[in-house]
């Protein structure tokens, strides 16, 4: 089957001249999904991964006109031939004879997961073909950004492989980290550890995820330019307040798995109290036990808290 002839030939929404982008885009998102091996079983869901690629190409085409709405392009891409929903236990009529998404939670309640054509699933599996059919997507939809998105694509290839070596490292079935641009290094290692952390601070627990929106970093625990190290393991997923203090050495993750104060932290003064606060609790470990800090890095940081 032409499958390229089915993807570039879609049925889109056109406003006043207008092809609203959103189709095209879950397309180019789904297939980043596959080249990152973040969907082994041929099963797509509104997750906070989907949409982060979503977001990306999305904020590249945009126009004035148009909203960030990836509940849409998930519903209706199941008018093209391709695209398929699997219900939930009991909501297969129902399933059937949904007319619109209304909301995203009435949705999950009746759309178990997405998937395509197991041959299409297939071809996709294979790194050239999934070029191929990325590249045609992108020369029919937006041959404006042509250049631009096919950065991107590149960027997720390289973040892939990149990705795709860490968890065979950490996993212990590969050793060689391969040699791919510092850009899709650093992306591929924020997205693991943040996801190992499911978005979670390790020192104060809080999480609040809108969508592909978060308020966590992923935080080296040895710094970068220290140790060139994007090993998951060496990171940890931290809020915006408690990475910015542990980059100044105000708090340390140690070896004993709990923080530590600098000794010099006053909890007399009001600011302070909530970094006295920490002292001595435990890290929050990831919900992915096999990303669990590594001890070397953490005695690293405990050196430079005996050190301080």
């Amino acid at each position: 089957m032409n499958y390229i002839d089915q993807l570039t030939s879609m049925h889109m929404n056109v406003q006043k001249g207008h092809a609203s982008p959103h189709k095209a885009v879950m397309l180019l998102s789904v297939i980043d999904l596959i080249a990152c091996g973040d969907a082994p079983d041929n099963r797509f869901r509104l997750s906070p991964e989907l949409m982060e690629h979503f977001r990306r190409y999305f904020d590249a085409v945009k126009t004035d006109a148009d909203s960030c709405t990836p509940l849409n392009p998930f519903f209706y891409m199941r008018s093209e031939q391709f695209w398929h929903h699997r219900a939930t236990p009991g909501n297969e009529a129902v399933c059937a004879a949904l007319g619109s998404p209304g909301g995203r939670k009435k949705l999950g309640e009746i759309i178990d997961y997405a998937f395509l054509d197991e041959e299409l699933f297939g071809l996709l599996q294979d790194g050239a073909k999934r070029a191929e059919i990325r590249e045609a997507v992108i020369a029919r939809y937006f041959p404006g950004q042509y250049d631009s998105l096919m950065h991107i694509a590149q960027e997720e290839d390289e973040a892939g492989i990149y990705a795709t070596a860490m968890r065979d490292l950490v996993d212990g079935k590969a050793a060689e980290v391969p040699d791919v641009p510092f850009t899709a290094r650093d992306l591929a290692f924020a997205r693991i550890v943040k996801r190992a952390y499911h978005y979670q601070c390790a020192a104060c627990g809080l999480r609040i995820q809108f969508d592909d929106l978060n308020l966590v970093d992923a935080a080296h625990i040895i710094p970068f330019s220290e140790s060139h190290d994007d090993d998951p393991r060496n990171g940890l997923s931290l809020c915006k307040n408690h990475h910015w203090a542990m980059d100044q050495e105000m708090i340390f993750p140690c070896s004993d798995n709990r923080w530590h104060v600098h000794k010099d932290i006053d909890e007399r003064i009001d600011p302070y109290r909530a970094l006295i606060n920490l002292d001595g609790k435990t890290i929050l470990p990831p919900e992915q036990k096999q990303y669990a800090p590594k001890h070397d890095a953490l005695l690293w940081r405990e050196k430079r808290l005996r050190a301080g």
